[in-house]
């Protein structure tokens, strides 16, 4: 296992370096190519703000996650062909949510749960995770079970199976989000990790401190007030692997702490 996070690391790290796509094309876990998780994420998110609360008065939440996701994406958008420059940010009251990055460029957020972390680089790891895992097209991975057969077939339109007795609660659940019942379905061990590799790097790439991951997750443990309990159980960290977390936030130090001194990258989003 070890073995293998080196391995990952190493592929995440040469991405993010040679400015190289991840990946983008469909392959026997992806079903997908980028430009149709893209049609879907917007078909998708249409229904989201149909069943959800989303709010045009967290202005202050609104602005610093707007700013966290602006810096982030100059930290890692050479990695990305294609990637956008700007994303949108929907700040949702919905206490049963957490944070999600849609494929076609928007990030859902509650401010049940960034209202009340403590500082602008705690946000930004929540942020930075969600948005790895669109990156690393692990939304893709997630559906493709359930929708790679069933798009081939010839009365297929995806916008009716969102409308379908289960539907959204799948695409739902892909996206990592909690479905309308509070189910989840938890990301594996391994997207977990690649997730947090690319996150860590790009936080401390965009001049947010990595150490602030280790204090969100053992905030989230303790603290019932952050209405995390969804969270937690979609993207599971062992105490285990909170070490791992650990030894990667160690080894992004140097690259946060140039950033900042010689590159002069200081994100002020609070």
């Amino acid at each position: 296992m070890n073995y293998c996070r080196k391995i990952l690391a190493c592929c995440v790290m040469a991405a993010i370096t040679a400015g190289c796509s991840i990946s983008g094309e469909k392959s026997s876990e992806r079903g997908f190519t980028i430009s149709e998780m893209e049609k879907m994420s917007a078909v998708y998110h249409k229904e989201y703000s149909d069943n959800h609360n989303i709010t045009k008065s967290a202005v202050k939440e609104l602005r610093n996650s707007q700013c966290i996701m602006r810096a982030l994406t100059r930290s890692v958008n050479g990695a990305f062909a294609g990637m956008r420059t700007e994303w949108a940010v929907d700040v949702t009251r919905d206490c049963s949510m957490n944070t999600a990055v849609l494929a076609h460029g928007r990030l859902l957020i509650s401010n049940c749960v960034v209202g009340k972390l403590h500082n602008q680089d705690q946000e930004a790891y929540i942020i930075a995770h969600a948005f790895a895992h669109t990156l690393l097209e692990h939304d893709n991975e997630r559906i493709t079970p359930y929708l790679a057969e069933k798009s081939k077939e010839k009365d297929y339109s995806f916008k009716q199976y969102l409308r379908s007795q289960g539907g959204y609660d799948v695409f739902t659940k892909a996206v990592g989000l909690p479905d309308r019942d509070g189910d989840v379905m938890p990301y594996t061990a391994e997207h977990e990790m690649a997730a947090d590799i690319l996150a860590i790097q790009a936080m401390a790439g965009a001049g947010f401190n990595p150490s602030a991951a280790l204090i969100v997750w053992q905030n989230m443990t303790r603290d019932d007030d952050l209405n995390a309990s969804s969270y937690i159980r979609t993207h599971p960290h062992s105490p285990q692997y909170l070490n791992q977390l650990s030894e990667l936030v160690e080894q992004a130090m140097p690259v946060y702490r140039k950033a900042r001194t010689e590159y002069g990258r200081t994100p002020v989003c609070q």
